[in-house]
């Protein structure tokens, strides 16, 4: 082989090398199996408990699984809790695992940093299946309810984090002492069990649930395989491919109930909606329903915006003014205007059963969740 060839074929040998390389993951900063430990996970709370657990069809056969078992009461709050120690999770860009619970429920999935802000999740998990979680870090919102922590920076400092915590929603619904409200949210008081497994914190980043691009924000972006949303009124959700809209979809199995409303909600991060003029969705409907938008700000701010989609599985792209929404009765922020960046989530409300009377099966997809300036 002359000089000249043998260089060509060195360099085209690297460059393959350095490709490879590339698209080689890089190991994860923590990765456990809990096939023979609970990898320091302890229980936190008054009736909480932490197993491992080998359970025959629940854990994988190379591995085990976290069996966290707890109360659902009226002051019991308990969370299963991951400490680590400050710069050792610096690195870290995504969480993945498994879940399942004994009840169709919400969890929330908290970073807490020290000296500094408590970042969170919401993820919403099916009853008795398992449930694949992948999360970046930019799916951590800050909480900015009263009693939360400050944050200096108003960023999730991924150096700063001091631990990881997993509970259920359902504790801190029952405090507030509302039997309508759980009834709403069908929240089953007493003993529950969770399993987890295949945990891991990676260094390589993965797609964000929000991303933005220019003057444009898609709110969901359906890159995850658990779903961002949460509900509440029985809605049954689940992902949908194709017909009656176009790609990836949420689907909402539900009975309008005369009475009663069925909700769907988004936890937004704060720079979502700000320096937006139009909200844009697809939408369709086997019944026809009324529709209510609703914007909640982090000082008690609702603002609403109400639309009808016809029935028969229709497809409807809807086009909606930001600054058209109105304050809502039960609103209780002082300033009695939509402040887009104090927004913290949107939801989707159907009030036919309340407002009509309807008594009907139905299923409703969305889709295509954009934020846009452009309001032609």
């Amino acid at each position: 082989m002359d000089t000249a060839r043998f260089a060509t074929v060195s360099l085209l040998l690297a460059a393959c090398a350095a490709i490879t390389g590339a698209q080689t993951p890089h190991a994860p900063l923590v990765s456990q199996t809990f096939k023979d430990s609970d990898g320091g996970w302890v229980a936190v709370g008054q009736t909480a408990k932490l197993t491992v657990s080998h359970e025959s069809g629940i854990a994988q056969p190379d591995g085990g699984a976290l069996k966290f078992d707890y109360n659902v009461g009226k002051g019991d709050f308990n969370a299963a809790y991951l400490q680590t120690q400050l710069d050792t999770w610096t690195k870290g860009k995504s969480f993945k695992f498994r879940i399942r619970a004994d009840s169709n429920t919400m969890f929330a999935v908290a970073l807490q940093e020290q000296d500094g802000g408590r970042y969170v999740a919401m993820i919403q998990v099916p009853k008795d299946t398992w449930q694949q979680i992948e999360l970046s870090t930019s799916d951590f919102i800050l909480a900015q309810d009263a009693n939360d922590p400050k944050d200096p920076d108003g960023k999730l400092d991924m150096d700063r984090v001091t631990g990881l915590a997993i509970s259920d929603v359902a504790q801190f619904l029952i405090a507030i002492d509302n039997p309508a409200l759980a009834s709403m949210f069908d929240i089953k008081q007493g003993s529950h069990t969770l399993y987890f497994d295949g945990f891991s914190i990676g260094t390589d980043p993965i797609p964000a649930s929000t991303s933005s691009s220019g003057s444009t924000v898609q709110i969901e972006t359906f890159a995850h395989p658990q779903l961002a949303w949460l509900s509440i009124g029985g809605m049954k959700l689940s992902r949908s491919e194709g017909k009656p809209l176009t790609g990836t979809a949420i689907r909402a199995d539900y009975h309008q109930s005369p009475g009663k409303i069925a909700l769907l909600n988004r936890p937004l991060p704060s720079w979502v909606l700000t320096g937006s003029k139009v909200l844009s969705f697809d939408v369709a409907s086997v019944q026809p329903a009324k529709l209510l938008i609703q914007l909640e700000q982090y000082d008690g701010g609702k603002y609403n915006m109400m639309i009808d989609v016809p029935g028969g599985s229709t497809p409807q792209h809807r086009k909606l003014l930001l600054d058209g929404f109105a304050r809502g009765d039960d609103s209780t922020d002082k300033d009695t205007k939509l402040h887009l960046a104090l927004v913290k989530s949107m939801a989707v409300l159907d009030v036919t059963g309340l407002l009509d009377q309807a008594d009907h099966e139905n299923t409703l997809w969305l889709n295509h969740f954009l934020a846009t300036t452009a309001t032609n």
